[in-house]
């Protein structure tokens, strides 16, 4: 140390020894201008920089004279007048020329000196530096320089895909280094977190009760602000036996038709999947075939026959467990549905109409309609209407009405439809109440049995009251052609023409 400060003592005075030729007779009074001690223009501050970068400390006097400034750093001197000390090759003096402008309250057109840049700057330049005017009592100011490190992500505790069993708690966790000190968040590659949240922040992720929904790849990013994020990612695989569902649990079908039978599968490992109809399995034939595509899995039945209807499952097993879907392949028509509106525009009769899917030809309707019950605990209930007191019971009317087209039953019906066909189908309820609610059900049956019964479809009379609402119009003419040209017809033969085109609607319902 010692010698150290006699080098540093010796260089100074070097220093001072080459100055006098350009300033003979130095003492103090020469750093002193019409009697002022020198003063610092340019006060310390504080610098924040980033690695990497180039930073240039000023260091301006006035009034401009013949002293030596030096720059130091901690007891280490760094330059001593124009004379730079320190052997980094990042650092280098820079002089500012001696300003003769009146402006002395802007430090950079007043007084002189030498800044210190310091090029390529890294952590361990953080510090103060300090440049001293060399007098016998030293003045000094102090720069401190601050730097910025961009966020680094030095530990992750998974490196590579981490597994786990369903059920599991999964911790998974970044640290990160930087100045400022960076944040962490965590994300989730093309979705939400478990939690439903898109970013968390913390060095830690913890997932309570992993399921497959947890799986996915996860990323941590540090970011302070400094440079660009610094980010890594985690794979979760979450290890769990096979979980089955069918994409329809009744497929309907006809004779001499393909049909697919899709289940979908989501397992970890990837599972083995076999197809059974009751509890023969079955393999790949002509009429048969499985494929696969990502968790879809589907049976092909082609060139169907009566002997393919029934029951199928799917059963897919991996080393963790077995799951199991059921499926029914049937000829049987369609649910119906109703497209009737529920308003009706009459106060004792409703125009019901319906439409089912068949590939077969529909034979046979069944049609149940109620007046809909209030719920009291009672199996009777009693109802006023029109001052005359009725019992009404909670039962189904049920009406069986023959498909279209079927004039013969003991003739073979027609052959099967080449696809699926919409069958429609319409009655007329009557005796029915004013402004009250009506429930209806129906089933079809075709070639191959009767289907299931459809939702409960509502409809409701028209009121009493509504009557007087509707505003009498005249009735309209009906006009042909006659020899004179464009006449109306006589009321008789608006009747018979009226009676007619009411059979036409009807025979049009029936075949479509």
């Amino acid at each position: 140390m010692h010698a150290v400060f006699v080098f540093i003592v010796t260089l100074a005075l070097l220093v001072l020894a080459s100055d006098a030729q350009n300033y003979p007779g130095l003492t103090d009074q020469d750093i002193l201008q019409e009697g002022k001690p020198a003063t610092f223009v340019t006060p310390g501050q504080t610098y924040r920089i980033a690695t990497g970068s180039t930073v240039v400390l000023p260091c301006r006097v006035t009034p401009a004279g013949a002293y030596v400034l030096a720059w130091k750093r901690g007891i280490a001197v760094l330059t001593a007048g124009p004379v730079k000390v320190t052997p980094d090759k990042r650092v280098r003096l820079l002089q500012s020329p001696v300003s003769t402008s009146s402006l002395t309250g802007i430090p950079e057109l007043s007084g002189e000196g030498y800044s210190l840049e310091l090029k390529d700057v890294r952590p361990q330049d953080a510090g103060d530096y300090v440049c001293q005017i060399g007098t016998m009592e030293p003045r000094e100011i102090t720069h401190t320089l601050e730097i910025l490190v961009p966020p680094r992500i030095h530990y992750v505790s998974h490196s590579g895909p981490l597994e786990v069993l369903q059920g599991a708690t999964v911790k998974m966790e970044c640290r990160a280094s930087g100045n400022p000190v960076p944040t962490v968040a965590w994300t989730r590659k093309n979705n939400v977190l478990p939690s439903g949240e898109r970013s968390v922040s913390g060095l830690s992720l913890v997932i309570q009760h992993a399921d497959r929904h947890s799986a996915g790849q996860y990323q941590c990013s540090a970011d302070n602000g400094v440079g660009q994020p610094d980010t890594r990612h985690i794979t979760l695989n979450v290890l769990y036996g096979p979980e089955v569902e069918t994409e329809r649990s009744t497929v309907h079908t006809g004779i001499g038709l393909e049909a697919q039978l899709v289940c979908i599968v989501h397992a970890e490992p990837s599972p083995q999947v076999l197809w059974f109809k009751d509890t023969a399995q079955l393999g790949t034939t002509e009429q048969h075939a499985a494929h696969a595509r990502g968790n879809r899995y589907t049976l092909v039945i082609r060139n169907v026959t009566s002997a393919d209807f029934g029951n199928y499952s799917c059963v897919a097993s991996n080393s963790h467990g077995k799951g199991r879907g059921q499926l029914t392949l049937t000829g049987t028509a369609g649910l119906a549905v109703f497209d009737s509106p529920p308003l009706g525009t009459e106060k004792d009769t409703y125009n019901i109409s319906w439409s089912v899917n068949s590939h077969a030809a529909i034979t046979e309707y069944r049609l149940f309609y109620r007046q809909q019950p209030h719920h009291h605990h009672g199996h009777h209930q009693e109802l006023i209407f029109n001052n005359s007191k009725m019992i009404y019971r909670n039962d189904w009317n049920s009406v069986v009405l023959p498909g279209a087209g079927v004039t013969n039953l003991q003739i073979p019906l027609p052959p099967p439809f080449p696809g699926v066909t919409r069958q429609k189908m319409w009655y007329t309820v009557r005796s029915l109440h004013p402004s009250t609610t009506y429930e209806a059900r129906v089933q079809a049956r075709n070639q191959h049995g009767w289907n299931k019964l459809s939702p409960i479809f509502h409809f409701t009379t028209r009121s009493n009251d509504m009557e007087n609402m509707v505003e009498p119009s005249a009735q309209p003419a009906v006009y042909g052609i006659s020899q004179q040209g464009m006449a109306p017809f006589s009321s008789g033969v608006r009747e018979k023409l009226s009676s007619a085109f009411s059979l036409i609607v009807v025979l049009v319902v029936h075949l479509f």
